[in-house]
């Protein structure tokens, strides 16, 4: 018998009973820029290698034709599709992050929007429907991440396509309309399916993690529907999703499950988007040289040392101190703070092999170190960070950052995010093609096909 109390019945019945009526504005609105921030992200991203890798790998299975590799010109399963296409999202590092109490433990959308757009094409549902399925994955993910916070990457996980499987299969689920036992099977399937390792993360495979969640959502919810069980209780109990992949440290009365449908946490917790396109633990000391180099015309010979006091938590994030490539690189404080102090900007142009491999930068690193205020806590992932820069004639200039641009509480504009995705769209597509784009996303809420979205998306790379 089902508990109608349990986290696992009270998840599928907010995926089965939710309404897109019910969502409120400011929900639909945020769900309109992860969808706007995620494409113009997977456009930049789709001529990686890792891409290419996987496009060709599905052109050689010559799957049914269902759904759409973006800019790939290619027709594929919905479950393959949502492989490239997740992949292509976090190629680039320059995609959304979910923050929750414990902060920045997961990229969501690049996990649940690829496996809900394959299904919604697949199906040739509406616009509606793409935002109803990617906002009830976002809902389940934010209470089952709440729950398990820090304890999945202390481990050995990769946060990421652990939560964002559930989270694909919930928006798969409700894009496919499974009722009350179809939609708990897809998550116990789900929770089989979803994996992911921290010691991937300097590889290719930290990339394809993404476009496997969303991968397993469609297979999960899929399955489901034609029947396929899955544990019916699976995130309670004893060994439920939460406490197996978090060793123990997670409890399923740790999950905020009672306000499903009622508070939405896509509003109350929001998203953060990436201004620059690297790890957000770099982030706030971008922030903080790009504020003192602007307000004081620093320029690089004049530094004799960057002191960055910072959460010890935040160098167990970024630990590619002598990065030789272009993905190292964003996982380099030192990359980022001399790059920051270098040039006034952080930009995709810096990461690329060539420019990571120059010697101008490196001139830096001896004057760059770092220390750890003991106040400053070392449990959650406190971002918050302090530069204090030294020149050569003794002055010295000190800035704080707590919250970093782009997250919910110090958000980037609705300009700016349209600016980025001009900025990334523009490396495939004509300016007509990135303005139709832009008119689809903003009246998704209006649009009841997406012929002409998915058609414009399949363009074959340059």
């Amino acid at each position: 018998m089902i508990d109608e109390n349990s986290n696992t019945e009270r998840i599928a019945g907010f995926i089965v009973g939710a309404a897109y009526k019910d969502i409120p504005p400011e929900a639909i609105l945020i769900a309109k820029q992860g969808v706007l921030d995620w494409l113009g992200v997977a456009i930049a991203g789709a001529s990686e290698p890792v891409v290419a890798i996987l496009a060709q790998y599905a052109k050689g299975l010559a799957a049914k034709g269902e759904a759409s590799g973006i800019c790939q010109g290619l027709m594929t399963t919905a479950e393959l599709a949502s492989l490239i296409n997740g992949s292509m999202g976090h190629a680039l590092d320059f995609d959304d992050t979910f923050a929750n109490a414990a902060r920045y433990n997961i990229h969501p959308t690049t996990c649940i929007l690829p496996a809900a757009l394959a299904v919604v094409e697949r199906l040739k549902l509406s616009g509606r429907d793409l935002l109803l399925a990617y906002v009830a994955g976002m809902e389940a993910t934010y209470r089952i991440g709440a729950a398990i916070g820090q304890s999945i990457p202390a481990i050995g996980w990769y946060p990421t396509p652990i939560l964002g499987t559930l989270g694909a299969a919930a928006a798969c689920a409700k894009a496919l309309q499974l009722d009350a036992s179809r939609a708990r099977s897809a998550l116990g399937i789900a929770s089989s399916l979803a994996s992911g390792l921290k010691k991937n993360v300097e590889t290719m495979t930290k990339t394809m993690h993404a476009g496997n969640a969303a991968r397993n959502g469609v297979i999960a919810a899929t399955l489901a529907q034609g029947g396929l069980t899955g544990n019916q209780s699976v995130l309670d109990g004893k060994t439920s999703f939460c406490e197996v992949f978090s060793g123990g440290r997670a409890s399923p009365d740790m999950m905020p499950v009672d306000d499903l449908g009622k508070e939405w946490w896509i509003i109350s917790t929001g998203l953060g988007f990436k201004p620059y396109p690297c790890c957000r633990a770099t982030h706030p000391s971008i922030d903080a040289i790009l504020y003192l180099k602007r307000r004081y015309a620093i320029r690089p010979e004049q530094v004799a040392s960057i002191i960055s006091r910072v959460n010890p938590l935040v160098l167990g994030m970024t630990t590619a101190h002598r990065p030789k490539t272009a993905y190292e690189a964003k996982f380099s404080m030192e990359y980022c703070i001399a790059k920051s102090i270098m040039n006034g900007e952080i930009t995709m142009r810096d990461f690329t092999d060539q420019e990571v491999q120059k010697a101008s930068w490196q001139k830096l690193i001896p004057c760059i170190r770092f220390e750890h205020p003991a106040q400053w806590g070392h449990g959650a992932v406190d971002l918050l960070t302090e530069i204090v820069i030294t020149l050569n004639n003794g002055e010295t200039y000190a800035h704080k950052v707590g919250v970093p641009k782009g997250e919910p509480e110090n958000p980037m504009s609705q300009n700016e995010l349209i600016a980025k995705f001009w900025q990334l769209s523009g490396s495939v597509f004509e300016g007509s093609e990135t303005d139709e784009l832009l008119s689809i996303i903003q009246g998704l809420d209006r649009t009841d096909g997406l012929e002409r979205f998915f058609e414009i998306l399949r363009k074959s790379p340059p």
